[in-house]
């Protein structure tokens, strides 16, 4: 308890009913607070001062200090949110109280300061240091000036703060709030401890460089920039020697087979090709500097704080700059598969749903933005241009219903205007275009639904090559599954309603089969360029679509 039983009653009488004048009238203390923040605290404890405890059985001790000690230390506040905390007032105030000089103003000062520090702080926790708002602004300005549709679903937790603190100033702690509010994203707290490490190494002097080279470094090349390489990896954990015979290596200039396996546990880390050649762009990645992972780190706990709390028990992921989907259950890696995302020009959004169907032998139906920006100016210039790709045009999405022939339509009156383009205006067309379930079904055999607003889904392709590449943003925005097979294979022996083995058969005709599904798995589509894994390894991926940097400058 911050207070003794005797001054705390004293307290509360003095000041008490300049408190409910304070909220009820227009009456100012000359504090930098705004009332309709603190009103909800004060109204349920009905105008009592909050952090002067009167009950001395309480089991939380020095509880300002502590609010104050995890405000100080939470390295993931921003100086901007730090500010309105009002730290060095309070500080001043605290002080003056264990002296028992405070005036009656200033008692009711620190109060209310006290409840304006933990209304911002868990704020900050909950819902993140990037204002929302300015983040959805750059989004609009994307579509706007460079016709892109960026997407983005925040997770907003639902909390009760008066609820919480008053529970957490007469029965827990608040690791108790803390646990109720923060992210919950696996490892979160070590991503945050590898930022606390990272900055220390950089107040000590940062890594090591490695200096550029001509020939790219293979198994038994000598360089004068082995050793130096060396060094960097070993700073970073990659290299592992034992300590007795570092002083007899740490001056080789051999690029030996041990050297090679710490350049492959750093290009896995980095989501570079994994071939034990140190080339130009591991040698990039080596030297991005410390302050830019800290950074990186930074957006990315914010990231985590727009997540739902409850991942589920069972529950897909994909992370699109790491260009991979992950099946878990129970904490448990089931299915790991590579993917391919939505290129710079057609980002795919993050959010959350759940899968509710399986589709095999789909039909594809065009989306609206495909058709009148690619399609159109090809059937300008040729009319049969769809006739070989089996993509027929309808007035409707049923694909039951007649079909209109391409050579019958000035497609010319579809095509855009100079005023158009300058505004980013594509004309109405009134048609659907359907591809048929066949070999050129740019969907491939079967299609994964969670039904969502920006008709994005996960499905197969007929175009295989391009999970051989180790960057794999090619798509308009859904998600293209490598051996989608696995994927409905795990996906069955989960779900009574899919039948794997009756799957396969359906999968040889031509027939769209749409198959519900009564187990609803959370899909989560994120966007983490830094994360850790169950290895307690960290991981750090290019950032393919721009929000480090955007984010960035919005939380500095």
């Amino acid at each position: 308890m911050l207070f003794t039983l005797g001054y705390a009653d004293t307290i509360q009488s003095e000041v008490q009913q300049d408190l409910k004048e304070y909220f009820t009238t227009n009456k100012k203390l000359g504090i930098p607070i705004r009332k309709r923040d603190l009103r909800p605290y004060y109204t349920k404890e009905k105008y009592r001062v909050i952090w002067f405890q009167e009950n001395n059985a309480t089991p939380l001790n020095n509880a300002s200090e502590k609010l104050l000690q995890l405000a100080q230390d939470d390295q993931t506040i921003t100086q901007s949110v730090r500010k309105s905390f009002n730290l060095p007032t309070i500080q001043t105030l605290l002080a003056k109280y264990k002296t028992s000089q405070l005036t009656k103003t200033e008692k009711l000062q620190l109060d209310l300061l006290l409840t304006n520090l933990y209304d911002k702080y868990i704020n900050a926790v909950a819902y993140g240091c990037i204002d929302w708002k300015s983040f959805k602004k750059h989004l609009k300005e994307l579509l706007d000036e460079d016709d892109i549709m960026a997407n983005w679903e925040k997770y907003n937790i639902k909390i009760n703060k008066p609820q919480l603190l008053h529970d957490t100033l007469h029965y827990v702690d608040f690791e108790h709030i803390l646990q109720k509010v923060e992210y919950t994203y696996p490892n979160a707290d070590k991503l945050y401890a590898k930022l606390l490490e990272y900055e220390k190494i950089a107040k000590e002097g940062g890594y090591v460089k490695v200096p550029k080279i001509k020939k790219s470094l293979k198994k038994g090349m000598r360089s004068d920039v082995v050793p130096l390489l060396r060094e960097r990896l070993i700073q970073s954990h990659d290299f592992i020697t034992q300590e007795e015979n570092l002083t007899v290596d740490s001056n080789a200039t051999l690029y030996d087979s041990e050297l090679i396996q710490a350049v492959k546990s750093f290009q896995r880390r980095y989501g570079l090709t994994v071939d034990g050649i140190c080339g130009p762009n591991t040698i990039k990645h080596l030297n991005i500097s410390l302050q830019s992972k800290i950074n990186q780190i930074r957006v990315n706990l914010e990231r985590m704080r727009w997540m739902p709390r409850n991942l589920g028990k069972e529950y897909l992921l994909v992370n699109i700059p790491d260009f991979h989907l992950r099946y878990f259950k129970e904490n448990k890696q089931l299915l790991q598969l590579p993917v391919v995302v939505g290129n710079k020009k057609h980002p795919t959004p993050i959010f959350s749903r759940k899968l509710s169907a399986v589709i095999l032998n789909p039909y594809w139906r065009v989306p609206k933005r495909i058709v009148q920006r690619e399609l159109v100016p090809k059937l300008i210039k040729n009319p049969n241009y769809i006739l070989n790709k089996d993509i027929t045009i309808h007035e409707n999405w049923d694909s039951n219903s007649e079909v209109i022939n391409p050579e019958d339509i000035n497609w010319t009156q579809y095509a855009q205007t100079p005023e158009d383009k300058e505004e980013n205006i594509y004309p109405d067309i009134p048609y659907r275009f359907i591809q048929t379930p066949g070999k050129r079904n740019a969907l491939g055999k079967m299609k994964f639904m969670f039904y969502n607003k920006y008709m994005v889904y996960m499905h197969d392709t007929n175009a295989k090559y391009i999970f051989h590449r180790r960057q794999r943003a090619y798509s308009h925005g859904c998600i293209r599954v490598c051996n989608p097979h696995k994927l409905l294979k795990t996906i069955a022996s989960e779900e009574k309603t899919l039948d794997y083995k009756e799957a396969q058969t359906i999968l040889k005709d031509v027939n769209e089969t749409a198959i519900d599904l009564n187990k609803r798995i959370p899909v989560h589509i994120v966007y983490l360029t830094a994360w850790v894994d169950r290895n307690n390894t960290i991981h750090f991926r290019d950032d393919i679509y721009g929000y480090d940097k955007m984010q960035e400058q919005l939380l500095h």
